[in-house]
């Protein structure tokens, strides 16, 4: 089948979403599930984002024209990915004139979220992690949240307008935070400097665990990367999520859910889970979901689609020391805030976010971070 049909054949495949008033970001077009290698189309509000391998940079006119004819956006960006095309190439402009860092905003089921449509990379928001956000939503009433690699926070923010009654967020990198603070203000969630802990995540961990803190949820969403520290590491241990999921296990209180992305492992997810819940030892993991990306992430091999676990803790109930009360008190300290000699290494940072039933109000307007100071690009995998 010509390039043309099956990008009307993937635009007909989606007229759900396309009628859908409260979403307008979600895929288009995906790669080898819909029928071409090398070719993914995004959509962000009234524009649209082309990623492409190298060698179909000649055929773009052909794929905007061919959209055209579903619908006309006003801003069309082209990025090509792939290792032929380096890591953090710029995108390309080829039609409109969106406005410099993250301030277009796009709608998620009563969510808004900020999108940089020229960032090399991902624009700001991993649409295959819709139905995750759905989740986090849906269960998040009267926690305390810890979102580790929190990226630009749309993870924290669905927790928030979900009725969390705290989310802290934690990144390595000051851009990614203010990212996430820009995103809780346009959905109207008041954050303070407690909220925001820009530290390496291990450290992190630690501290916190040092501190007896406890969550009623943890949200592990590290990129892909090596099992073994590099030499630049400051901290020692393995890496990833199996390693890190049993360690945030231990901060759970009673009845509190960890959910953990996993990227790049091959394995069946059964064995992937099985492994998490027997390092968590004590900590006595139950599974309770697992989360897949939506209809418009078709693949038939779901290893190589978003594969998310969530877990129940059944530990017995501890009585509580002066150190455990969930509190504020308990958010990240000054100290964590900004520890210039503790950034993470590479790729650490962004593998997307009041009171217990409504979001609470934010009067401050969305301070825009600048783009460049977050990583140029996240590798997520098979994730675009």
């Amino acid at each position: 089948m010509p390039l043309r049909e099956r990008i009307v054949a993937a635009w007909r495949a989606r007229a759900e979403l396309e009628r859908d008033a409260e979403l307008d970001c979600y895929r288009l077009f995906h790669g080898h599930s819909d029928g071409w290698p090398g070719l993914a189309i995004d959509r962000y509000g009234d524009a649209v984002v082309i990623a492409h391998w190298p060698e179909l940079t000649p055929r773009l006119g052909e794929v905007l024209e061919t959209l055209d004819g579903c619908r006309r956006f006003a801003v069309a960006v082209a990025r090509a990915s792939g290792r032929e095309a380096g890591a953090g190439a710029p995108p390309t402009l080829l039609r409109g004139e969106p406005p410099a860092g993250p301030t277009w905003q796009v709608r998620e089921h009563g969510l808004r979220f900020a999108v940089d449509l020229l960032r090399a990379g991902n624009p700001g928001l991993y649409l295959d992690a819709r139905p995750v956000r759905q989740w986090i939503r849906a269960h998040a009433a009267g926690r305390r949240v810890l979102n580790l690699f929190a990226f630009t926070g749309s993870l924290g923010v669905a927790a928030a307008a979900g009725g969390a009654r705290q989310v802290v967020h934690v990144d390595s990198h000051r851009g990614a935070l203010e990212w996430c603070r820009a995103n809780s203000a346009l959905n109207r969630v008041a954050l303070d400097g407690r909220d925001l802990a820009r530290m390496n995540i291990y450290q992190h961990i630690r501290r916190a665990q040092a501190g007896r803190q406890r969550y009623g949820a943890i949200i592990l969403d590290p990129p892909p990367g090596p099992a073994e520290p590099r030499p630049k590491d400051r901290t020692p241990g393995r890496r990833g999520p199996l390693a890190l999921a049993p360690l945030a296990a231990r901060m759970l209180e009673p009845g509190g859910w960890l959910l953990c992305f996993f990227h790049r492992d091959s394995r069946e997810r059964g064995e992937i889970e099985a492994e998490v819940a027997a390092a968590a030892g004590d900590a006595r993991l139950e599974l309770m979901w697992r989360g897949e990306s939506g209809a418009d992430f078709p693949d038939p091999d779901r290893r190589r689609a978003l594969r998310v676990s969530a877990w129940t803790s059944a530990r017995a109930s501890e009585s509580a020391t002066p150190g455990e009360s969930a509190t504020r008190s308990e958010s990240a300290t000054p100290g964590e805030s900004a520890m210039p000699g503790e950034s993470a290494t590479p790729g650490e940072s962004a593998t997307p976010r009041e009171s217990a039933t409504t979001p609470r109000a934010g009067g401050e307007p969305p301070s825009w971070p600048d783009a460049t100071a977050i990583e140029a690009t996240r590798p997520r995998g098979p994730r675009a």
